[in-house]
């Protein structure tokens, strides 16, 4: 399996400085995708083990069942976390290089490489978080056409109310620090996503940056042109501020839902996905604002104390002491740094125990009834 790259922490000398924090934010961003992914890997997260109520004779294809009796329960928990983790990491592989392209003012390749996950794996993404069963059915059983992006990506209602729900899944119980009432319109997103007659859509880059010609109504090639191909200085800017201005919040959007994601299926517990949206939205927050902010900064240094957090270094395996420089560090970069052996540690990552992930999934089957097997419950891990 090919391994995801991990983002550097060098960014590149053609980035102006006025879109360096911003770039810092999506790396991180795009960090804690990669530590899923490299998690899934060493804890082999897509495998599972499964039960019987009762004693069978001989051995059963459990794939080979699913598939005679078309039961949607049982492959959710069977299915969904290998489709998400491969979507993921399709998803990843274009991410990096959009964002290694940008920050050296590459500009149309970037826009290029952001389509796919932007348009595609996002939707698919929201589709699994909010109505898996739906999406396991047309892809299981359906014809490609029934979940093919391309064709329901025109349906309006339909995609904001997905983005809706999903909203409605990634959202706080309670509103301290929940950007994302504030941050994600549904509406909004559907228009900068898809919307080829919205103002603000990056539909019309997208497209213009994949063809030298484009015939669409909304963003034709003028006369005697090619798209980007005689652009100016000024040109290349705007559409770079273009790039920092839109994507990070269908990044944040992203990273959000796959978390979710991965929290569900994963029987997280709920003080360690509190923690890890905490220090997520933290660094959001400062990340997006201009401003100093020392109530938040409070709350980052009552997170990141003894008494909140455990965490082992990777490589000496000893556990880090949160005093106040090891704090400064996790408040003001994306690094921080083991007192014990000097290894430098990303912070984009998603903070969980091995313990947990090392029990695997399990599922218990009722099949009471020989002609049709059900979903008994799902083992906690």
């Amino acid at each position: 399996m090919r391994k995801v790259i991990l983002a550097k922490s060098h960014i590149s000398e053609l980035l102006p400085t006025k879109y360096r924090k911003r770039h810092q934010l999506m790396l991180y961003l795009y960090d804690i995708l990669v530590d899923i992914l490299v998690k899934a890997d060493k804890y082999q997260l897509s495998s599972l083990s499964f039960r019987f109520t009762n004693e069978i004779n001989g051995e059963i294809d459990l794939l080979d069942e699913l598939e005679r009796q078309k039961d949607i329960d049982i492959s959710e928990y069977v299915y969904i976390p290998h489709i998400f983790f491969s979507i993921l990491r399709d998803l990843n592989y274009y991410l990096f290089e959009s964002l290694s392209c940008i920050e050296r003012g590459k500009v149309t390749v970037a826009f290029s490489l952001a389509r796919k996950p932007f348009q595609d794996n996002l939707f698919y993404l929201s589709w699994i978080l909010v109505q898996p069963n739906d999406f396991l059915e047309k892809i299981q059983y359906g014809s490609p056409r029934e979940y093919d992006v391309s064709n329901l990506k025109g349906k309006k209602e339909f995609v904001i109310d997905l983005f809706l729900k999903a909203k409605e899944s990634i959202q706080y119980e309670n509103d301290f620090l929940d950007f994302s009432k504030e941050l994600l319109d549904p509406e909004l997103l559907y228009d900068i996503i898809y919307n080829r007659k919205a103002e603000n859509s990056l539909t019309s880059v997208f497209d213009q940056s994949i063809h030298l010609v484009t015939k669409n109504k909304n963003y034709p090639t003028e006369k005697r042109n090619l798209n980007f191909i005689f652009s100016d200085d000024k040109i290349w800017d705007d559409f770079w501020r273009l790039f920092y201005e839109k994507t990070p919040y269908i990044l944040i959007y992203l990273v959000e839902v796959a978390i979710a994601i991965f929290e569900k299926y994963f029987d997280i517990d709920s003080e360690i996905i509190t923690l890890n949206r905490y220090i997520r939205n933290l660094k959001i927050i400062f990340a997006l604002s201009g401003e100093e902010n020392k109530e938040l900064e409070s709350i980052f240094d009552l997170l990141f104390s003894s008494d909140n957090l455990s965490m082992v270094c990777e490589e000496c395996r000893k556990p880090y002491e949160f005093n106040t420089f090891l704090v400064k560090e996790l408040k003001e970069d994306y690094l921080y740094t083991c007192q014990s052996c000097g290894l430098i540690e990303r912070l984009g990552q998603y903070f969980v125990s091995d313990e947990l992930l090392s029990n695997k999934r399990k599922i218990l089957i009722d099949n009471s009834n020989d002609e049709n097997c059900k979903l008994s419950n799902t083992i906690k891990r």
